[in-house]
């Protein structure tokens, strides 16, 4: 499964009921973008397409039982990672910690000079 895939996935189970244009909005792609990953996840069998119950008009997009564990799997993934990451920091010496938190602080300093300047 490709990462635009998988994230789609997570999408419309962050959603489901999501329809088409609220799907493109929140993977900030077109329409017709959106369009052609939902037929190729259908195609797959990870999500199904139906009729809206509150228009005859809009097509709203759930998962099926296997979509679900994509979308589980990709949570978990997510998880371990965050998991892995808080414990490098609490191991980290605190020396190193607080050389860490300088770097960003100054690194945010330049990105909003940068940005105060366009």
């Amino acid at each position: 499964m490709s990462r635009a895939e998988i994230h789609t996935i997570a999408a419309v189970g962050d959603k489901p009921g999501i329809n088409i244009t609220a799907l493109a909005d929140i993977l900030g792609i077109t329409k017709g973008a959106a369009s052609q990953m939902i037929y190729k996840l259908v195609e797959k069998g990870t999500v199904e397409k139906k009729v809206s119950p509150d228009s005859d008009t809009e097509v709203v997009l759930n998962l099926t039982d296997e979509g679900q564990k994509n979308y589980v799997g990709h949570i978990e993934y997510h998880k371990q990672a965050i998991d892995g990451s808080l414990k490098a920091l609490r191991d980290m010496p605190e020396s190193s910690y607080t050389d860490m938190i300088e770097f960003f602080s100054e690194m945010e300093k330049i990105i909003d000079k940068k940005l105060k300047e366009t």
